[in-house]
């Protein structure tokens, strides 16, 4: 283990020489300077662990040259013991406003002296460990928002798709998982993975349909070289990509009905044949499928086989589009704010009454993924400082028409109602904290409450 390195600060050589001998005995490594110029010169090649500075030198004393070693350290905690023989309660008061951390009187014991170096130390090892600690906290905090950014809502539905989520990270058996487009279905498979005992292994993720039909067989399987045309080097393909971990494979109808009977004896075997191979491999993943259309009709008109569709259904996951959770609607316009504003180094404080009401009273047929973009392309609109709905209305982001019908004008005004009402049941009819859910004034609060009949 590497030795504590300690910087002498004295003018006085004995003084030097006594502490450099005593520290060395008790395992310190040391390195001496005879003034304060010669020690910030040190401090510029060397990173000692702890300085002992003496305070009385000629020339730069002692208060200077703790006061440029804080500059030249700045950023980085090294523990400043000053040694004096003056016991005066204004030089020490001086000493720690330049950055002393500690003070001993000379002369001085060598066991009191030891004490308090060895506990300055501990001190910048938890300081150490702290920092370390910190910045593994920002760096999960930053990949889990990029991988979760979608997974908001406190809904029934958003709910009980979370307690889904749960049960499947428990277990290693297959998932379908089905939605609209836009709704987060890949993130839902992360999140099953990351919650599961294969988190630290590979997550693979693949879109059938954007693989060609000649293709997807040696994308998933593999092939040898030479297997066909064009194949000038073996590939071990996705299933061995992703062994001990999990394969997501999105819009799993596209995939050809010969790769599906192939994808069932992969599941029932748990092995895998390269294309130009007769040798199988032995693969331990885990399949999380995904689909945008309604999986019961697809293998009814035969785009996916039913005997792969029971295999792959062991847990069944449907994610709710976002129309049918509107109450959701206004945590996730201000998680998305909040994350855009770190993304681009702004300040949007939030949306207005105004805007929050037209995105509730819109269906979003783009679900989340919609939601976002509309938030997003306010950024470009300069000076920007909260978003209300002639922001939105002139990015021309509402093209989809709603029906001006009285039943539909009854429709959205049910929905804001039901916002309105699931923010007061959350709160426990709690007005302001109601209010701050919504991202809201509570005075704007009040007068969409009375505008929708709501009492207290």
């Amino acid at each position: 283990m590497k030795r504590p390195l300690i910087l002498i600060v004295d003018d006085e050589e004995n003084n030097r020489a006594v502490l450099e001998s005593r520290l060395e005995r008790r395992d310190y490594g040391t390195v001496c300077a005879s003034n304060g110029t010669e020690a910030l010169k040190i401090l510029s090649d060397v990173s000692p662990d702890l300085v002992l500075l003496d305070l009385m030198m000629p020339g730069m004393d002692g208060f200077e040259t703790c006061t440029r070693m804080r500059e030249i350290t700045k950023g980085v905690f090294l523990p400043i013991i000053m040694l004096t023989a003056n016991d005066d309660k204004e030089s020490r008061i001086r000493g720690f406003s330049v950055g002393a951390d500690d003070y001993i009187d000379k002369p001085f014991d060598m066991d009191e002296l030891s004490a308090r170096i060895g506990a300055m130390l501990r001190i910048k090892d938890l300081k150490n460990q702290i920092e370390k600690k910190d910045v593994e906290i920002k760096r999960l905090s930053a990949e889990l928002k990029g991988r979760y950014a979608d997974m908001i809502g406190t809904s029934a539905k958003m709910k009980e798709v979370f307690e889904k989520m749960r049960g499947a990270s428990g277990i290693t058996s297959p998932v379908v998982i089905s939605g609209e487009s836009g709704t987060g279905k890949e993130l839902v498979a992360k999140g099953i993975h990351y919650g599961s005992s294969r988190a630290s292994m590979p997550f693979v993720a693949v879109n059938c349909a954007a693989l060609p039909k000649e293709l997807i067989e040696s994308e998933l399987f593999g092939h040898k070289k030479g297997a066909f045309t064009g194949a000038q080097s073996a590939s071990e393909g996705l299933f061995r990509a992703a062994d001990g971990g999990t394969l997501f494979l999105d819009e799993i109808t596209e995939m050809p009905a010969e790769v599906q009977a192939k994808m069932l004896r992969v599941l029932q075997e748990g092995t895998v044949r390269m294309v130009g191979s007769v040798e199988e491999t032995p693969v331990d993943v885990r399949v999380i499928a995904a689909t945008n259309l309604n999986v019961e009709e697809c293998v009814k008109a035969g785009k996916l086989r039913q005997d792969l569709y029971y295999r792959l259904n062991v847990l069944g996951i449907k994610l709710p589009p976002l129309r049918e959770r509107k109450e959701d609607i206004p945590l996730l316009a201000r998680f998305t704010i909040s994350r855009l504003n770190d993304k681009f180094g702004k300040n949007i404080k939030g949306v207005t009454e105004e805007a929050l009401e037209a995105m509730v009273e819109y269906d979003w047929p783009g679900n989340v993924r919609e939601l976002q973009n509309v938030i997003e392309s306010c950024y470009a609109i300069p000076g920007l400082e909260a978003i209300d709905v002639k922001q939105i209305r002139t990015q021309n982001l509402f093209d989809h028409k709603q029906s001006g019908s009285g039943e539909d004008v009854m429709r959205l005004s049910d929905a804001k109602k039901k916002v309105l009402l699931e923010a007061l049941a959350k709160t426990g009819n709690n007005k302001l904290k109601a209010a701050k859910m919504l991202g809201i004034h509570r005075s704007v609060l009040y007068k969409m409450l009375e505008r929708h009949g709501i009492k207290e």
